[in-house]
């Protein structure tokens, strides 16, 4: 349902963004804070700007390469190799994430049900008939195979730093056998202005800022570096993401060089 709230993106470059990107922008806004979603938004727009020009192939497209990296940050930190427990925690903080852990998998048992298209205030289903695509999936998942075969594809064109091809190995084994994009279903997402900030419940997200920062680091990085940003503009991004999208904020503006830092130990 269509909404009176702002756009997610500014008027005049909505139009003009590939159907993909809406939809990597839905997956974001699932698991984003719903308090900076006006930062969020105004992110997207700086990041999509950068493309040189509005009809590009989506594989070259930008914003399309930073969203997907940003949702591959996502699924990476809540895998189980993603979720250890530091060591001296005392029970009460075991406990509390092991809750944390329970409540984010029954939500996330329900957001990836077939039939759920999305977790909002409102829980919207796709009808019967829609439930299965013609490849034989049910649609959610074909689209969501879509996208991952999107980010692995985007990663092999543009080379990322040493120090994350393990995390690009362990996310080419969440679906070891992902059959081409053309025998997928291309995800086309929301229109951007239906996702509104009454809606946005966000999900619980992992504790552990470092993977995270150094999957991005590692991939958005590397990326923007080829369009001719420096390391500390690349690396400020990198830090309006942890804060916007992964609710880790910067709490005394030190973390650009620090990030900088960390960037060079990868290469």
């Amino acid at each position: 349902m269509k909404t009176d709230t702002p756009s997610l993106l500014p008027e005049d470059t909505t139009t003009a963004q590939p159907p993909l990107l809406r939809w990597f922008i839905e997956q974001i806004e699932t698991f984003a804070p719903p308090a900076a979603r006006e930062q969020r938004g105004q992110l997207y727009a700086d990041v999509c700007a950068m493309n040189p020009h509005p009809d590009m192939p989506p594989a070259e497209h930008i914003g399309l390469f930073v969203m997907a990296q940003i949702v591959a940050a996502q699924q990476l930190a809540a895998s189980p190799a993603g979720r250890k427990l530091a060591r001296g925690q005392n029970a009460h903080e075991t406990w509390y994430a092991k809750e944390r852990r329970r409540i984010a998998k029954l939500l996330q048992q329900i957001q990836e049900s077939p039939v759920v298209v999305s977790l909002q205030a409102a829980v919207r289903y796709y009808p019967a008939e829609d439930v299965t695509c013609p490849h034989g999936h049910n649609l959610k998942t074909c689209e969501a195979l879509y996208g991952l075969r999107f980010t692995l594809q985007v990663l092999e064109r543009y080379p990322v730093q040493p120090g994350v091809r393990k995390q690009i190995e362990r996310l080419r084994r969440r679906e070891p056998y992902l059959p081409p994009l053309h025998e997928l279903c291309a995800p086309q997402g929301p229109p951007l202005e239906s996702l509104s900030d009454a809606d946005a419940v966000g999900l619980p997200l992992s504790d552990a800022a470092e993977p995270h920062a150094v999957y991005l680091l590692g991939t958005v990085v590397s990326r923007l570096r080829q369009t001719g940003l420096s390391v500390a503009n690349s690396c400020a991004y990198v830090d309006r993401i942890l804060t916007c999208c992964f609710d880790q904020p910067d709490t005394d503006g030190s973390r650009p060089g620090l990030l900088a830092e960390q960037w060079r130990r990868l290469c």
